[in-house]
């Protein structure tokens, strides 16, 4: 063969090699998805650094062809609007509290009825007790379910000592808009909430229009309501929960691959965050104490006061967030 015809072959396959590359480029450019996530999770706290984990997880499995845009600290609007936004189109996803979760599947905050489960233990045996249903119920709103987050145990933070529920009388508590759990404890308590949203929660305290909030001590703290609400009444009043959500159209426009590479981290993730939540938890509840807090413990006959409470508010709640037989499903877990 001559030797102007060898060069030609060689420039021939080097040119098809060009070009075989540059389809793969392209291929894998057009598939390369970037996923916005909404959430309220202020800028440095333990949910922010679990999802900054997650996303250069997610972009080292995929090269870099799947990752996350995160918008933190709220300000993509509050959870109501995230959710709307996603079945807009505008968001992909959002990783939100149960007031959120509420917005998609209202079933889902049996979990946080007051008084139903009292430990970490319980709340875990019975979500994965009951994953297909819930699983099922984010389906049908056209959501997949990414996987479970806790916010923590809740207690009362106030401006002044509050251990029974007749203290309520006077208090001034804020309650979330959006919330489907507190209006009723409020109610039985016989106290006048003010409604707000989170972000407009430390002005009302700083300014005395709020005195009293029912909150787990990590977000207190992070969100430093716990400057000025420096009694806290050291009982858990709920667990309170949230999860990691995506649009169901979303989640089928991503290939098989992107699916299973989202879904693998998302496991891995959430559970990293539960056990840093929980682990945390037990620093803020001394940070509490640490910062000039007051910790209120309440009697044997106190405790049953609440606890009455508590079920007083649950049989309220039935048929309002869900059934009867999902109640007690629920309950089951707890005793």
């Amino acid at each position: 063969m001559k030797t102007h015809q060898k060069l030609a072959l060689v420039l021939l396959a080097a040119f098809a090699l060009v070009t075989m590359d540059a389809r793969e480029s392209t291929a894998q450019e057009a598939t390369a998805r970037t996923i916005s996530l909404a959430t309220l999770a202020p800028p440095g706290s333990t949910w922010m650094r679990v999802f900054d984990a997650w996303n250069r997880e997610l972009r080292r499995r995929s090269e870099r062809s799947l990752q996350f845009r995160i918008y933190g600290g709220g300000v993509q609007g509050d959870e109501a609007e995230v959710v709307r936004k996603i079945r807009s189109g505008r968001l992909d996803a959002a990783s939100v509290t149960a007031v959120g979760l509420a917005q998609i599947h209202r079933p889902a905050l049996v979990f946080q009825m007051p008084g139903i489960l009292r430990t970490y233990a319980q709340l875990d045996q019975a979500r994965d007790a009951l994953a297909p249903d819930m699983d099922a119920g984010f389906t049908g709103a056209g959501f997949h379910l990414l996987g479970w987050a806790d916010v923590g145990q809740s207690r009362i933070f106030s401006t002044q000592q509050t251990i029974t529920p007749a203290d309520f009388a006077t208090r001034h508590p804020w309650v979330w808009r959006d919330d489907s759990v507190l209006p009723t404890f409020y109610e039985q308590v016989r106290s006048n909430p003010v409604p707000l949203q989170v972000p407009e929660v430390l002005g009302a305290i700083q300014t005395g229009r709020v005195d009293t909030v029912i909150t787990p001590p990590v977000p207190c703290i992070a969100l430093q309501w716990c400057s000025r609400l420096t009694h806290m009444t050291d009982m858990p009043m709920t667990i309170v929960l949230g999860g990691t959500v995506i649009g169901q159209r979303q989640w089928d426009s991503l290939t098989p691959e992107q699916r299973t590479m989202l879904g693998e981290t998302a496991t891995q993730f959430h559970q990293l965050a539960r056990r840093n939540l929980r682990r945390d938890e037990e620093t803020a509840l001394r940070t509490v104490t640490e910062r000039g807090g007051t910790v209120h413990p309440v009697t044997a006959a106190q405790r049953q006061e609440w606890l009455t409470l508590a079920g007083r508010v649950r049989s309220a709640l039935v048929g309002r967030i869900a059934d009867q037989a999902l109640v007690d499903r629920v309950a089951a877990f707890g005793r």
